[in-house]
């Protein structure tokens, strides 16, 4: 079968000729010779619906699918043609079977002229396309077919978002709902906004349309709660006063490219234990247990590096996210927070970051009653599974030190996964007399991401003070999971834990 550009060729031969002018419409024949066209897909796509559309003034015939097709080369098209006109390429037959997997084309012959028409397959969007400006400032759009997302970005530019004007690009089987133009001036000032388009393929199409621009003085406001009453102190700072069991707060957007790292500074009248930080409280790729929150009087720093969360997601990350705070499960704690940014890590956070001792494991060790592999993805997270074979203290080696560890290396970071809860223990050289001490905490079931530190300068003083050359090069920790156990409580084995980005070094932001 000849592709339209072949097709187009050819029209250009018999150009040459003097038979015919680019598709030029003359006394023997006629300008538009395609009446219809119809389609029968292959029978692995008895599910896919399609509609065509007939674009005389751009000779251009758009075989709109409902969904993606598993096989568009051999599709049986008829095509429905003016009073004396027939096929001329690909074929005389009609109906004739084509490949529509890329740009093709048909070329009908008409008395003593040949007009040509490209036909293209694809997936229909209701909406193709959005722009959006304010005051001659063009925003940056982004539309996501699947999920029927719009994203309208307007960076660092001061918005009136009560009056953007926006335009949408519909599909030639598409008409507009509510609004009912495709170019009006909309009012997107609330957090999210609704548009629907009437299509002839799906029906009733609804997309959630979100407009938005660089925070303020790079702190993020706080838009919405649950279970919380806010109070807005001004210059970035909130009161907050929980008011049921499950109080939450949420932020205006923010743009990926800020960076990573969640921090605010907070006081609490109680302790919240750990917050969940969510971009997306449907994903739970985009959501992470973060450090715990304590009791605190004065201002404390609280810092989580996201950096993993974006990782995980990669490509599918949106332009931007709010950020959502889960602020522990009780009534009556008063939190005060300000500050809140997501951001680059700075100078101090990534030297400590830099300069501390990543443990690394080989690959399919089997330790005691407990086997290594390393599914890293990403020398940036090192990852690995955990799987005990049995719950008569569980252990395995990490390699070799590659540099020495000091007295100052006191203080332990990872994040975890797990469906069994555990207690983490480190033996210093592997060998029982000379340990770091255990965590002194259960860490729970979670099925996101949780981030831990331990402070153990207490554990590692002691064991330098006993051991000088403990942190030598050479030597390897040894990695315990202590106390795992079911949902019920009884032991368990078998149960892979995540871990991820192991290391110990000095106090970091966190």
């Amino acid at each position: 079968m000849k592709k339209y550009l072949q097709i187009s060729a050819l029209c250009l031969v018999v150009l040459a000729a003097g038979i015919f002018s680019s598709c030029k419409d003359d006394e023997s024949g006629s300008s538009s010779p395609l009446i219809g066209m119809s389609v029968q897909l292959a029978a692995a796509d008895s599910t896919v619906s399609t509609r065509i559309n007939i674009d005389h003034a751009n000779r251009l015939v758009t075989v709109s699918l409902s969904q993606e097709a598993r096989d568009l080369s051999h599709v049986l098209c008829t095509f429905d043609l003016v009073n004396g006109a027939s096929l001329y390429t690909p074929s005389v037959t009609n109906p004739v079977e084509m490949d529509l997997s890329d740009v093709t084309g048909v070329n009908i012959l008409t008395g003593d002229n040949i007009v040509c028409y490209k036909i293209v397959a694809e997936v229909d969007s209701p909406i193709k396309e959005v722009k959006a400006s304010y005051g001659g400032v063009e925003a940056v759009t982004s539309l996501d077919k699947k999920s029927r997302l719009i994203n309208v970005y307007f960076g660092s530019d001061p918005v009136d978002f009560t009056q953007v004007q926006v335009e949408f690009v519909i599909s030639a089987i598409s008409s507009m709902v509510d609004p009912t133009s495709t170019n009006l001036t909309m009012d997107l000032s609330a957090d999210t906004t609704y548009v629907k388009v009437q299509n002839d393929l799906v029906g009733t199409a609804t997309y959630k349309m979100i407009c938005w621009n660089d925070p303020s003085d790079n702190n993020l406001a706080i838009k919405r709660s649950a279970d919380v009453e806010v109070t807005d102190n001004g210059g970035g700072s909130y009161t907050l006063n929980t008011t049921g069991t499950a109080p939450t707060v949420s932020t205006s957007m923010f743009p990926v490219s800020a960076g990573s790292v969640v921090s605010f500074s907070y006081k609490a009248t109680k302790a919240i234990g750990r917050p969940r930080l969510s971009l997306d409280v449907n994903n739970k790729k985009l959501q992470m247990l973060g450090y715990e929150m304590n009791q605190a009087d004065d201002w404390t720093e609280y810092a989580v590096d996201l950096g993993g969360v974006y990782f995980d997601m990669g490509s599918e990350l949106a332009p931007g996210y709010p950020l959502t705070l889960s602020l522990g499960s009780e009534s009556g704690v008063t939190i005060e927070i300000k500050d809140i940014q997501v951001r680059e890590k700075n100078y101090e956070e990534q030297m400590f970051a830099d300069n501390a001792y990543y443990f690394k494991f080989e690959d399919g060790k089997t330790g005691n009653n407990l086997k290594v592999n390393d599914v890293t993805t990403d020398e940036q997270f090192l990852t690995y599974k955990f799987t005990p074979s049995g719950t008569s203290d569980p252990y395995v080696s990490a390699k070799s030190r590659e540099k020495a560890v000091t007295i100052n290396d006191n203080q332990i970071y990872f994040e975890y996964k797990s469906e069994s809860p555990f207690e983490l223990q480190l033996f210093w050289q592997a060998v029982a007399d000379s340990w770091s001490g255990r965590a002194g905490y259960m860490l729970p079931v979670s099925d996101v991401w949780v981030a831990v530190h331990m402070d153990w300068t207490d554990q590692v003083k002691s064991i330098f003070t006993t051991n000088p050359t403990a942190g030598d090069a050479g030597a390897p920790f040894r990695f315990d999971l202590e106390d795992l156990k079911d949902h019920s409580g009884g032991m368990i084995a078998n149960v892979p834990i995540y871990v991820r980005n192991l290391r110990i070094g000095q106090k970091s932001y966190e």
